[in-house]
């Protein structure tokens, strides 16, 4: 049995200004009486230090509108209101439910709690159209978290052989291709270019301490982290490979971006990296309109890694309006079932990325076909950034960021995936899958609302319209 994998989380709050959906407000007919302190557990509520005969002003940062202060407070004196601020952030794919579970999963690597309860719907587009099948939660046995059964969550990247090949001797005739294990199926895509020394090391150092990997333009890559090369995924174009040799000769893996020149000789391009080093080579491509097609040729000349990026919705990137494109999550079932026809798809690993805001994204996205998944932008709301989509995307970083330690910012990184990894291990246990790896394209695993929708509903309403013709 392999070791098993442990992210260390701790509390690291951020003295920052962020958005909160209620803020609670004390009135001026509270007598401090203190019952508001016994009944909260989160301790939204204290006395003040320098008084201790009156109350302080309520900590919003903590509560999880459990509402319990409210209906027990004796005078009615507590109030709750929707912050001002929480209806403008977001948009209709980052909802700012989400940036703040985001945010609070990055304050200690647990999974929040909310105490109101949900009261959201219980369906929406992409990854939120599908339903997991939880049926092996019942199983007493069964604790992602606590570990009385072992879930391995590592993933293998790089060209698998379809079959080995031995001699009259029995000896291995086939040479096995280099692969490269981690332990969570999550790589960092790089969010921005430009990033802050502090924010860039901050990325790399977490990633360094999760087993993972940067997905980092080369240019970007300055001498100051270049001593974590071995977690760093230079990204770079056809025409570039020879201008970074350096960079090259140190990374594990190297991403090329799709370009006509790339695709018209993979072998050609694979090997014109490997001249500097052994690293696997990536392939990304803009989740577009003839996708799988292009994936497919990709596969069959020899690809070893493919990543395909969606927009940071999540959405195809050459559709005109947003109704119109599909989700990634119609795109990697595309491409993986355009694979599995054709018989290839095991030689090769398929990266997904674009809209990967929560960790349940994550095993959606290995049911629908992908191996693993890259995230960029909630990287960035653990360490305080605003996300604004209307009316086009903005990331508004807060002021004085810089001036954090990177140690802090980089334990928030590690606190936010901590987070996502207790979750998807209670995935996996739930659906009673022990490996990572047996996720991918177990969709069998998976309730997809559009199908049920149009095999329930739609047979009943389409029988009524025939009716009426």
């Amino acid at each position: 049995m392999p070791k098993k994998y442990h992210i260390n989380t701790k509390a690291t709050p951020l003295k920052l200004d962020y958005v909160y959906k209620f803020k609670i407000v004390r009135g001026e007919n509270c007598i401090n009486c203190g019952k508001c302190t016994k009944v909260c557990i989160y301790e939204a509520h204290k006395r003040r230090q320098d008084d201790p005969r009156k109350m302080a002003e309520p900590n919003t940062v903590v509560c999880r509108n459990c509402f319990r202060c409210i209906q027990e407070c004796p005078r009615g004196a507590l109030e709750k209101s929707l912050d001002v601020d929480y209806s403008k952030i977001g948009g209709v794919f980052w909802k700012p439910d989400n940036l703040l579970s985001l945010w609070k999963q990055a304050e200690d690597g647990s999974v929040p709690v909310s105490g109101a309860g949900y009261r959201g719907p219980f369906t929406g587009t992409g990854f939120d159209s599908m339903w997991t099948d939880m049926s092996e939660i019942v199983r007493p046995t069964r604790d992602g978290i606590h570990g009385r059964e072992y879930i391995n969550t590592a993933v293998e990247l790089g060209r698998k052989l379809n079959h080995l090949t031995f001699d009259t001797q029995g000896r291995l005739v086939s040479q096995v291709p280099r692969t490269i294990n981690i332990a969570l199926p999550v790589l960092f895509d790089y969010p921005l270019e430009n990033q802050s020394a502090v924010v860039k090391e901050a990325l790399v150092k977490a990633a360094v301490e999760l087993g993972t990997y940067v997905l980092m333009p080369a240019a970007e890559i300055t001498s100051d982290i270049s001593q974590y090369s071995k977690s760093i995924i230079p990204c770079l174009s056809f025409y570039e490979i020879d201008n970074y040799e350096t960079v090259l000769r140190k990374a594990d893996m190297v991403s090329i971006e799709y370009s006509e020149p790339a695709m018209d000789d993979i072998p050609g391009t694979i090997n014109k990296v490997k001249q500097y080093n052994h690293a696997l080579v990536i392939i990304r491509i803009p989740a577009g309109k003839n996708i799988e097609n292009i994936v497919s040729r990709l596969a069959h000349e020899g690809a070893e890694i493919i990543h395909i990026a969606a927009d940071y919705r999540g959405l195809e990137i050459n559709g005109v309006e947003a109704i119109e494109r599909r989700t990634l999550k119609d795109i990697i079932r595309g491409v993986h079932l355009k694979l599995v026809e054709e018989g290839i798809r095991d030689e090769v690993t398929i990266i997904a990325s674009g809209g990967i805001a929560m960790a349940e994204y994550v095993p959606k996205a290995m049911l629908c076909g992908a191996d693993l998944t890259a995230t960029d932008i909630p990287l960035l709301v653990a360490l305080g950034v605003r996300v604004y989509e209307e009316p086009k995307k903005l990331l508004v970083f807060p002021e004085g960021l810089d001036k954090f330690p990177v140690a802090i910012l980089s334990q928030r990184i590690i606190n936010l995936m901590g987070a996502w990894h207790s979750q998807f291990l209670e995935m996996m246990g739930a659906m009673g899958i022990r490996e990572a790896r047996r996720l991918r394209g177990e969709s069998g695993r998976a309730i997809f609302f559009e199908e049920i929708d149009r095999d329930t509903f739609g047979k009943l309403f389409r029988k009524r319209e025939k009716t009426n013709l």
